[in-house]
């Protein structure tokens, strides 16, 4: 079993659900769709994404940095 141990106080794990995108998570967090926050989502899930931040799935568990 792997346990994220960096995970900083203030940051959050989301579970995509249908429908999301890494824009609409960015809206929810961070109040703003902004290419600031979906990189912030992206680079801190790189592992989980892939190599395209355009196709994520739901179930997918992402670290959501504050």
């Amino acid at each position: 079993m792997y346990v994220r141990t960096d995970i900083k106080s203030g940051a959050a794990c989301y579970t995509v659900q249908s429908g999301d995108s890494l824009s609409t998570i960015s809206q929810q967090f961070y109040g703003s769709q902004s290419a600031e926050g979906v990189g912030k989502i992206y680079y801190s899930n790189m592992e989980t994404i892939g190599s395209n931040p355009n196709v994520i799935y739901p179930g997918q568990k992402l670290y959501i940095p504050d």
